[in-house]
């Protein structure tokens, strides 16, 4: 007689499935994000301080003096370059109008010829530093720019698991952990001068919004784009117990 054959149990499938499930959740690793301060886009500063710097110190003969002219009107005018970048947004229109203004400025004054003696007055100007200013300026900026970016922009950071975003402060208290259900994040549009001069194109903010309507801000993210893109994978995936 031949044996009727019994049913596979469904549970141990049922478990085997549930384990594959968690195992990928738990693949999707937490994100952190650090937002910075202004300050992260002043490198420009310390970058040419110290290059200057050096250059006037070693470097000497024919020439110095015309050099160290160039120098001096190079660093003002990336100095009040990066002063009026990180202290104006221009995000979307603002930045075409900028750009419109300045390219209609510029038309104009060649249309009067007017471009040839305001290159001649800029290019006159007799402008040095001594070696000493430019290493006093680059060490400082530098060393704050530094403290800043891996000290005291590090204290306070944004967690982001899977259905979970949280708000972290490495000392004391002020942590904080939201749902991530029915919550959304999207990447700010993109400040012309900070995020694709000053940022080159790799920083940025992030704006996510929680379920009950609080909008949490980060600022100057780094590589922000991707990160948004991450953050919503996340927030969207619900744990499984």
């Amino acid at each position: 007689m031949s044996e009727t054959p019994t049913a596979t149990p469904a549970e141990p499938v049922q478990k085997h499935e549930h384990g594959h499930v968690q195992e990928a959740l738990n693949q999707l690793s937490e994100l952190k994000v650090y937002t910075h301060s202004p300050i992260l886009y002043w490198w420009p500063i310390w970058g040419l301080g110290l290059l200057f710097g050096i250059i006037s110190t070693f470097v000497s003969g024919e020439g110095t003096e015309a050099a160290a002219r160039v120098q001096g009107q190079t660093f003002v005018f990336v100095l009040i370059f990066v002063i009026f970048s990180t202290t104006v947004k221009l995000r979307g229109a603002n930045s075409v109008i900028l750009g419109l203004i300045l390219a209609i400025g510029g038309i104009l004054l060649a249309t009067a010829n007017l471009s040839g003696p305001i290159a001649d007055f800029i290019g006159g100007l007799d402008i040095r530093m001594s070696p000493a200013f430019y290493w006093f300026v680059g060490i400082t900026v530098f060393l704050m720019w530094a403290v800043m970016i891996f000290g005291f922009d590090k204290v306070k950071f944004y967690e982001i698991a899977p259905g979970q975003v949280r708000e972290r402060v490495f000392w004391g208290s002020g942590d904080r952990a939201e749902s991530g259900a029915n919550a959304r994040c999207r990447y700010l549009k993109d400040d012309f001068l900070r995020h694709r001069m000053l940022g080159l194109v790799v920083t940025g903010d992030i704006e996510i919004t929680l379920a009950d309507g609080e909008v949490w801000y980060l600022h100057n993210v780094i590589f922000a784009k991707q990160k948004a893109n991450r953050i919503n994978e996340l927030i969207v995936t619900r744990p499984v117990d």
